[in-house]
């Protein structure tokens, strides 16, 4: 009843037989958690599946369409949703060996020193704050961290200590890593209420922060068996709220 009755809101960025690439909006929790049951992105695909006749969960043998990998709920931009089990298995494995390419467009509060370059550090986490420490140096726990950025624009008559439009690619996936990354190097991002400036984010009325995974690459190195088709193949996100508002 409920996978009947619900109304999928759902961007899809692109979809075939074995895989659907969803744009998350910002304030949207990929699965349910302890503040949000229904509102969620798998269950917008599933309801979007099964209302097109592709999945039934009554089907014999049938797979529940899974999400490959996940973004934070203030994060927006592309999930990947497997449509069968051989699809979760490859996706899964080429997020392993990086043969996935993910970036990231944001705004920081502040300049780096320079317009481009690599942040090399260690991210302890603190699981009850759900807060990450950065060290630039091994310590017992830490995970490294490894961070590309180039800045795209410039529009400094927004305030006077903002903004960058910046570009990020990750060499690792840490938990908050881009997030405390570029507050490390003194440019955190706008709107992000752990790790930025509230003053900045209060003028401006942001309370998430503006971080977008706007691009995927499938950049296979190793056989991907029937997703092998893919390879070479990029696809991105049309809107991105907060670059159409700073940046238009």
């Amino acid at each position: 009843m409920f996978l009947t009755l619900f109304k999928p809101r759902l961007t899809v960025v692109y979809e075939d037989e074995h895989l659907l690439l969803a744009d998350k909006p910002q304030g949207m929790v990929v699965h349910a958690d302890e503040t949000e049951k229904v509102n969620t992105l798998i269950n917008h695909i599933q309801a979007y599946l099964y209302q097109k006749r592709e999945w039934n969960p009554r089907w014999e043998n049938a797979f529940a369409p899974a999400l490959c990998n996940r973004i934070d709920r203030n994060t927006g931009g592309i999930v990947i949703a497997a449509k069968d089990a051989e699809t979760l298995r490859l996706i899964n494995e080429k997020i392993r060996l990086r043969e996935l390419d993910k970036r990231y467009l944001c705004v920081t509060v502040g300049r780096p020193k320079r317009d481009s370059g690599r942040a090399e550090c260690f991210l302890l986490k603190d699981e009850q704050k759900k807060q990450v420490t950065v060290y630039h140096k091994p310590v017992p726990g830490g995970k490294t961290a490894i961070t590309d950025y180039r800045v795209l624009e410039t529009r400094g008559e927004l305030v006077a200590d903002m903004a960058q439009y910046e570009e990020i690619g990750l060499e690792t996936g840490r938990t908050h890593q881009i997030r405390a990354t570029m507050a490390d190097l003194g440019c955190p991002l706008l709107g992000d209420g752990k790790y930025g400036r509230g003053d900045v984010n209060r003028r401006y009325g942001e309370t998430r922060q503006a971080l977008y995974a706007y691009k995927l690459s499938f950049d296979f190195a190793t056989d991907a068996g029937q997703l092998n088709y893919l390879k070479g193949q990029s696809f991105q996100v049309e809107n991105v709220p907060f670059r159409d508002k700073y940046f238009g």
